[in-house]
């Protein structure tokens, strides 16, 4: 076994350093995988057209997309219980003291008043008529991460996962998935499995460590807020106040003050802003959970769609706001708003879970290192200019059998050269990047120690 272990790491390595000769571009690399999930709402403004834009949704190519049943919920309909509340550890901080109670009830409304704060609002559930005995209940970011929690696990939703890795109920299971994905070569790995040996299933710890241990499901929910109310009471705020302040002022003053006013509110006043909050969680999978599946569960379909033994891990929640308004002097539509509102917002989820999350962190090929380092990454994914990465360089542990990253130096983002790689709701950029030599920029310039070659990985540092 120790053979064919060591055999399926060349030809893994062989393929992971694969590269286009004619253009040096295409590099075939393990990426991690991930399914997106969209909490829906009734309440979207133009929900055929938010449903849309999601549907269209660029998926981001530092992952492979891994297609499960579920691609959408309506979160309104989950109920959580007492028990379940009390379980997740609510509910269980009673105010009995007035001035307690009523600095909650203060800063609950204070909190409610603002977008910004809204979702932190913690409510109270008052337990008598004189409203003298409460308690906490989740605000809205906790509410809803139990309602995602109960989704998963009423839905089996880890379950899913791995039956779409193994293509379970489509002629399988099968290493079809994964041999495709980590350039394995499939018929040796299934006999891997049929040897029903711990050392023969040792030669598919690499594939369940850098694989099927790195798959990720995000839930997102969307909040469209229109922006001419929000402009409205902004502007007619700021004219009272200018009508105090400039009392018994000449006219002209008053005038002129208010038509800024104005012009502020006739360029805010389009478009919406997109509030968006989005769960990472990650599939458990480790060497007792492979030895288990491969010798109980893999010929038992229906007990892999039933089983316990799978589950999701918390990783982490994002919650940004983007601005989208008209271009001045030409308007663009409704679904056009909408489009790039949810993209740009969703881009800059993944950007923060990205940096704030190490184990979600994509790696990114260096695609061409002579003369200039250059990687297929760039504002999209939140580059600014001078973050610095990691180069790594992929080995074989012969005595585990496993691959491993290995530190071969760092690179940093050329503050002047960053790619703007934003999608722009099927326009042209609105200013194209040329380099020194007036060609297009369709890459991030790296700046970084000649070692650096092309197949070598970037690595964010945070």
């Amino acid at each position: 076994m120790k053979s064919i272990t060591t055999k399926l790491a060349f030809l893994f390595l062989l393929g992971f350093i694969s590269v286009n000769a004619q253009d040096n571009k295409e590099i075939k690399y393990r990426r991690s995988s991930l399914s997106m999930i969209l909490i829906e709402s009734d309440q979207f403004p133009n929900k055929e057209a938010v449903m849309g834009s999601w549907n269209n949704y660029p998926f981001p190519d530092k992952y492979n997309k891994h297609d499960i049943a579920m691609k959408s919920v309506k979160i309104e309909d989950i109920k959580v219980t007492d028990e379940e509340l009390l379980a997740a550890g609510f509910l269980k901080d009673t105010l009995t003291m007035a001035p307690k109670i009523m600095l909650a009830e203060k800063a609950y409304q204070a909190a409610m008043s603002n977008e910004l704060t809204k979702a932190s609002a913690v409510p109270l559930r008052y337990l008598n008529a004189e409203k003298t005995i409460a308690v906490k209940l989740p605000n809205e970011k906790q509410e809803y991460q139990v309602k995602v929690n109960k989704i998963i696990k009423e839905k089996k939703l880890a379950n899913q996962l791995v039956a779409s890795w193994f293509n379970v109920g489509s002629n399988g299971p099968n290493m079809n998935l994964i041999s495709e994905r980590g350039f394995y070569n499939a018929s040796e790995m299934d006999a891997a499995i049929a040897s029903g040996t711990t050392k023969g299933l040792a030669s598919l710890g690499d594939a369940g460590e850098e694989l099927i241990r790195n798959t990720f499901v995000t839930f997102t929910k969307l909040n469209f807020v229109e922006n001419e109310p929000v402009a409205r009471v902004v502007r007619d705020l700021a004219k009272a106040k200018i009508a105090q302040e400039l009392a018994g002022k000449p006219q002209i003053l008053m005038d002129k003050a208010l038509q800024g006013v104005d012009a502020v509110y006739e360029k805010t006043k389009e478009g919406y802003s997109l509030w968006s909050k989005t769960w990472l969680y990650r599939l458990n999978w480790n060497d007792s959970i492979a030895a288990v599946f491969y010798n109980d569960l893999w010929s038992k379909p229906a007990d892999i769609a039933n089983s316990d033994l799978f589950s999701l891990e918390f990783v982490g929640a994002q919650f940004n706001n983007s601005l989208v308004t008209f271009k001045i002097g030409e308007k663009r539509t409704e679904s056009q708003i909408i489009d790039l509102a949810l993209v740009r917002n969703v881009d800059n989820a993944f950007a923060e879970l990205q940096r704030e999350n190490d184990v979600f962190k994509p790696k990114t090929p260096v695609f061409s290192a002579d003369p200039t380092i250059l990687a297929k990454i760039g504002k999209k994914e939140g580059l600014k200019g001078g973050e610095k990465f990691d180069v790594l360089e992929r080995t074989l542990n012969e005595k585990t059998g496993l691959t491993e990253y290995k530190k071969v130096g760092s690179a940093t983002v050329d503050k002047k050269l960053v790619w703007d790689n934003r999608y722009n709701a099927g326009e042209e950029a609105e200013e194209k990047q040329l380099d020194k030599d007036g060609n297009p920029i369709t890459a991030t310039v790296f700046k970084g120690s000649k070692k650096i070659q092309p197949g070598m990985l970037l690595k964010f540092i945070k």
